[in-house]
This record gives structure tokens, C-alpha cells and sequence, in this order.
């Protein structure tokens, strides 16, 4: 990677953006933080090396990569342009990042409760869902790049630089997919909806444990263990453990089919969740006081709904969190 500085303060890069400070040095390059326009739009600017000879071919794809994001949701992060710096060197602008990424939410608070990941889950899915809806699978989430807004109502965003589009395969250094939220079955730079579904049950494994989930096989031999086994104490954690388990499923067959069929099913357990011990047992849930404990949490190839769901160097730069990290 290049060690001379790419930009300056006060630079202006492509015409459109100014450069205002480096803000973190990442696994694929340098971050700056920038503006765009007269209204001083807030933006991220990424310098990055690319192998040799793949110059053309990047300006290419950060063209298409910036027409798809006009027609995506607000709170999805990609990139918005690009171009050349000097060399093998370039340079991608994206969306300015902001918030706390749930890697440091979980730092910070430790597992979260089954209702509040399960809310975050639902939202992260509806957004994903859009994007599905539009064409666009992102074949790249993980607790480092998903960043919650800060106050009022869980506003989900994903700050995604394409990396499993085809970024991955021209830059000189790319980092490795994370196994934890990759399915074994994901085929390098062809992400599909079933993708993302797998990543999202990582996502929300991780919320409840606060550990990364182990790795799967394309066998099926080796599936992770639901989460209920690691939260014993708690009587809410077996209801997620089909959901998580059916989304984390090792073969796409067998996952949820679209992120919206995930979010819906969340959504049943929010409202499961919702209701007090005493309304569970009038319902005969799981879990509820006048019913009877299963002897032992859920099977990990316990995939039965519990719901009814349907069965288908330079200058200094300041320390931050890399969204871009391998988690797994």
C-alpha cells in the first residue's frame, strides 16, 4: 500500500469534493473525511491501491456502482463515484459515516435483550429487502459496517463499498470474506438474496451472544449452535432459535427466500415478545410459566417454526473503527 499521502486538506479531488482531514488509516486503504458541492454535503473519500493494469475496469464498475445508488433506499452506503489518483491508486466517495456500528454496541453494552436485537434485526432486514427489491444483493454484512443512528426509533444503515460485486477482485490487498455471515454455498462476486439472509441470522446471532457465529460447512455437517445455548437463563431465547437457525441454514434451499420473509418473521416475535408471561400461557407458549420446560434447548437442525411461519504515513491520523474489518 502506497505511504505518501493521497490528499491534502483544503484539496479538492474530482471537482465535486474538498478534503477536510484524514480520519483512519483501513484494512483497503485510506479514509478521509470530505465535502461535496456548495452545501458541503458531508462525504467519505477512500484512497485505495488496485492490482496492476485493473485501472479501466475500476472506473468502470464505480461508474455503475454510482448509478445503482441513485435508485437505492436512504441508509444504504455505497459508493457514489470515483476516479484516479495516480499509479494503481484511486480513490471511491461514499456517504459519510455516522452512528455506532453494532460491533461497538456489543463492545459496549454485551449481549443484547431478545426483544431490542430482534427489533434491530427486523429493521436491517426491511432496509436490505429494499435493496433486494431494486436489483442490488450486498453479499457483504457484518457487525463492523452495520451503524445504528443515534436517537429516536432504530434507523438502521450498511456502509458497503462492494467489495463482493467485484471490488474484491481489482484491488491489490483485498480483505478476506468474513466466514462468520458468508454462506458456504455464496459464489465469489454473484450475491443473492439468500446471502444476505444468511448474514442477517449472523447478525443476529451476534446481537444475542455477542460472539461471532461459527463458521458452517456445505455439507450441513456443521451448523451453528442456536443461541438459546448460550443465553440458558433466559426464557425468550428458544422462540429465536428456529429463525436464526432456519436463516443460518448451510444450503440457500433451505434459508428464508427473501429478506422481507425474514423481517415478517421477526416482527411475529417482537409482538410474541411483547406480551406478558401470563398472556404466553393463556397462548400455551413456550416458555410461559404454566407450561411445561423442554428438558433440553432447541436441537441445532430444529428448524420447525415456533410461530407458524411457513417452512419455505503521512500526516497524523485519528483512530476509528474500520466498518471494513474481517469480523470472522
Amino acid at each position: 500500500m502506497s505511504t505518501r499521502p493521497d490528499f491534502r486538506p483544503g484539496q479538492r479531488v474530482g471537482g465535486r469534493y474538498v478534503i477536510v482531514r484524514p480520519v483512519g488509516r483501513w484494512q483497503i486503504g485510506t479514509a478521509y473525511a470530505a465535502t461535496e458541492g456548495r452545501a458541503e454535503t458531508p462525504r467519505l473519500i477512500l484512497a485505495m491501491d488496485l492490482q496492476r493494469g485493473a485501472l479501466s475496469q475500476y472506473l468502470r464498475w464505480v461508474r455503475t456502482e454510482a448509478d445503482q445508488a441513485r435508485v437505492l433506499p436512504e441508509g444504504l452506503w455505497v459508493p457514489l463515484g470515483g476516479g484516479h489518483i495516480f499509479g494503481d491508486r484511486v480513490y471511491m466517495a461514499l456517504p459519510e459515516l455516522r452512528g455506532r456500528s453494532l460491533t461497538r454496541l456489543v463492545s459496549d453494552e454485551g449481549s443484547l435483550d431478545e426483544e431490542k436485537a430482534t427489533r434491530i434485526a427486523e429493521q436491517i432486514c426491511r432496509l436490505v429487502g429494499r435493496a433486494h427489491a431494486e436489483g442490488v444483493c450486498l453479499g457483504c454484512l457484518r457487525p463492523s459496517n452495520v451503524f445504528l443512528m443515534p436517537g429516536g426509533p432504530i434507523r438502521p444503515a450498511v456502509f458497503d463499498v462492494g467489495l463482493a460485486r467485484g471490488l474484491s477482485r481489482l484491488l491489490a490487498r483485498p480483505p478476506r470474506p468474513s466466514a462468520s455471515y458468508t454462506p458456504p454455498d455464496a459464489k465469489p462476486e454473484m450475491p443473492v438474496a439468500t446471502d444476505d439472509v444468511f448474514a442477517m441470522g449472523g447478525l443476529l446471532y451476534y446481537m444475542l451472544t455477542a460472539r461471532k457465529p461459527p463458521a458452517s460447512d456445505a455439507n450441513g455437517l456443521r451448523v451453528p449452535a442456536p443461541p438459546s445455548w448460550r443465553r440458558r437463563s433466559s426464557e425468550l431465547a428458544t422462540y429465536v432459535d428456529p429463525i436464526v437457525m432456519k436463516a443460518m441454514a448451510p444450503l440457500a434451499r433451505d434459508r428464508f427466500d427473501y429478506a422481507e420473509e425474514l423481517a415478517d418473521a421477526l416482527q411475529a416475535l417482537v409482538e410474541v415478545f411483547r406480551l406478558s408471561p401470563d398472556a404466553r400461557a393463556v397462548l400455551g407458549l413456550p416458555g410461559s410459566p404454566d407450561t411445561e420446560r423442554p428438558a433440553r434447548h432447541t436441537h441445532p437442525h430444529y428448524l420447525h417454526d415456533l410461530l407458524g411461519i411457513p417452512a419455505e504515513p503521512t500526516t497524523e491520523i485519528a483512530a476509528i473503527d474500520d466498518p471494513l474489518e474481517t469480523d470472522g
